[in-house]
């Protein structure tokens, strides 16, 4: 066997040796440099801005975990901008850009986004994720100084507490306070501090799609509520105070009662205490023992149809749906067909009576022009307080207006 000549193969090898370890080296950083997963989703949504800010990171991370090639990123906007934009004429023909491959919905937005072509028809779309019912807050400890023990059962006690509270002020501008704080200035407002009110008394706002506004129950709705006008009962800026406005009310107690869905309980009860506050159902009208209906605010999500990753968006919708569970646990909520009584919280109990006494009122379910309808029972509500209509004329304005909107539609 010839001695092997180093001299003359030394530099080949030596060559090799360095293009072995040069490729050694870059496998282990290009293994190290931080992968961009594909397909990349956006999730637009508003969950984050709540007090729970951590839920959909946790739900993120385990979708992840579960299908690694996709990634999940969040996308937060406030709720009624988001509504603005997604029912902007000029952004129905938008790109991917503008909302993303999922978007979080309101269900009362499903009918119009469909309408529109904003989000995909699907087998799912439209089905609540999350449902939280409406009650009436109630300040306890105002309520006792003005001599009562229970919060109202019907629309008399309503009244009489609520002229007791008022009264209970000591005059200075800075100590004023009212009995019911309403926030009409957002595209919920209507639907949920003046419609529960209605549902409340087994009245349906539309039957089959048909309006049903000028019925009896609607006008005596409508008069209470005229009544708490007069009376000075409402506390002033109804028409431009939302939702956050009208709970900083009821929390700092300048309003003795305030409707907010379910899911405030534990912010409200983070700011006032368990001791401080109760709930109840929304007061009946005097003497009635019929059904009642009480409203909801929902969560869902729709694929955008503009989206270039439907496949995979389906997939997180999906996921989504089958963790509703952890949805619900985060948020103290209600889902909605599969109740649950929170035993042993007792606020979460109550919320589970409320809830066994009637039913979700259905009346604008995957209807369009929801908000457009509310806008309607804005204007007529603005001229009833002004005293430009009584009750009667009022309910037959939007009756007539609601006919006129929905043959558009």
């Amino acid at each position: 066997m010839k001695d092997f000549n180093f001299k003359k193969y030394g530099d080949e090898l030596l060559f090799a040796l360095a293009i072995g370890v040069l490729a050694v080296l870059v496998f282990l950083w290009l293994n190290r440099m931080p992968r961009t997963a594909e397909p990349r989703i956006v999730f637009t949504q508003w969950w984050q801005e709540g007090p729970e800010k951590e839920t959909l990171a946790a739900l993120v991370e385990e979708f992840e975990r579960l299908h690694g090639d996709i990634k999940i990123v969040l996308n937060t906007r406030p709720y009624e901008d988001l509504r603005l934009d997604l029912f902007n004429p000029a952004h129905i023909a938008e790109t991917q850009a503008s909302f993303g491959d999922l978007i979080a919905l309101d269900p009362l937005w499903v009918g119009g986004l469909l309408e529109r072509g904003v989000i995909e028809p699907t087998e799912k779309t439209g089905e609540a994720l999350l449902s939280f019912i409406n009650v009436l807050y109630y300040n306890i400890d105002v309520l006792k100084d003005a001599g009562f023990s229970i919060p109202p059962k019907n629309r008399g006690e309503f009244l009489t507490q609520a002229r007791a509270v008022t009264l209970l002020s000591d005059g200075s501008a800075e100590n004023k306070r009212w009995a019911l704080a309403l926030g009409m200035n957002n595209s919920r407002g209507i639907y949920d501090d003046l419609y529960p009110w209605i549902w409340a008394a087994g009245a349906q706002l539309l039957r089959d799609g048909i309006p049903n506004v000028n019925s009896r129950p609607v006008i005596e709705s409508l008069s209470f509520f005229a009544s708490l006008n007069t009376e000075s009962l409402i506390a002033p800026g109804a028409f431009s105070a939302d939702s956050e406005k009208k709970l900083e009310d009821f929390i700092s107690g300048r309003a003795v009662f305030v409707i907010a869905p379910a899911r405030e309980i534990r912010h409200v009860r983070q700011r006032m205490g368990d001791e401080a506050f109760g709930i109840t159902s929304i007061p009946l009208p005097d003497n009635y023992v019929g059904r009642t209906f009480f409203a909801s605010a929902g969560w869902t999500v729709g694929v955008h149809s503009g989206s270039g990753q439907k496949e995979a968006a389906r997939l997180f919708a999906d996921f989504l749906a089958a963790r509703a569970d952890f949805l619900l646990d985060r948020a103290r909520a209600l889902p909605q067909t599969v109740f649950s009584p929170h035993a042993p919280d007792p606020f979460y109990s109550k919320v589970w009576d409320i809830s066994l006494a009637g039913e979700a009122a259905q009346d604008f379910s995957g209807l369009s022009g929801v908000y457009e309808l509310e806008e309607i029972f804005r204007e007529e509500l603005t001229a009833l307080f002004e005293g430009q209509a009584p009750p009667a004329a009022a309910a037959e304005a939007i009756q007539k207006r609601w006919e006129a909107q929905l043959v558009t539609h």
